[in-house]
């Protein structure tokens, strides 16, 4: 059995990892497979076969295949798939999701409030939202809608109207508040095609 430090330093060797905390987050993943932890003083140990393992895969990773041609679109394609299909399978009835998430309209509404640049757009596009979020077919808005996600897709439950936010940038948020960003960002697009063109 290897420590942390010990396998690093074999890892280090073969140009895979420098990290003691990458080793424990693989660990973690399950990627490092019958890794033991009897005391928090002693740490991790990892049997020498599992490292190996490791080795063997992250040695053929880096192997050059990746760079092959025929790799890079065979990925592309997979990936487009993968897309394609999860979009049917989210926009299909009932729904195939990963996870749900409630958004609440009052932070929705803030946060719509302090996405904008010009003030005097605020009160016209949290109407707007409310209006196309909260409200949609009832007489008073919402409280809270339901979203649901399967990837990059997201289904407002309410309106049944998917989102793609794959192409987002990447937010030092909770996913929360990074998918109520992204939906407020779609909303506001729309606003300003819509609302402005008048």
């Amino acid at each position: 059995m290897l420590t942390v430090a010990e396998a690093v330093k074999i890892l280090s060797k073969k140009n895979i990892t420098h990290s003691e905390e990458m080793v424990r987050r693989w660990i973690r993943k399950g990627k490092i497979k019958d890794a033991v932890k009897f005391s928090n003083k002693e740490g991790w140990l990892i049997p020498e076969d599992s490292l190996e393992e490791v080795i063997a895969a992250k040695t053929y990773m880096n192997s050059g295949i990746k760079s092959t041609k025929e790799y890079r679109k065979g990925y592309q394609d997979a990936l487009a798939y993968i897309k394609e299909r999860d979009y049917e399978l989210i926009k299909q009835s009932p729904p195939v999701y990963e996870k749900e998430f409630t958004i609440y309209r009052d932070n929705a509404l803030d946060l719509a409030e302090n996405m904008l640049p010009e003030t005097q757009l605020a009160n016209p596009f949290k109407k707007f939202v409310d209006d196309t979020l909260f409200k949609c077919s009832h007489a008073e808005p919402l409280s809270s809608i339901v979203v649901k996600v399967l990837n990059n897709w997201v289904l407002v439950e309410d309106t049944n109207d998917i989102y793609n936010i794959a192409k987002l940038p990447n937010l030092n948020v909770t996913f929360e508040d990074h998918l109520t960003r992204a939906l407020l960002r779609d909303q506001f697009n729309t606003f300003k095609r819509t609302s402005l063109a008048v």
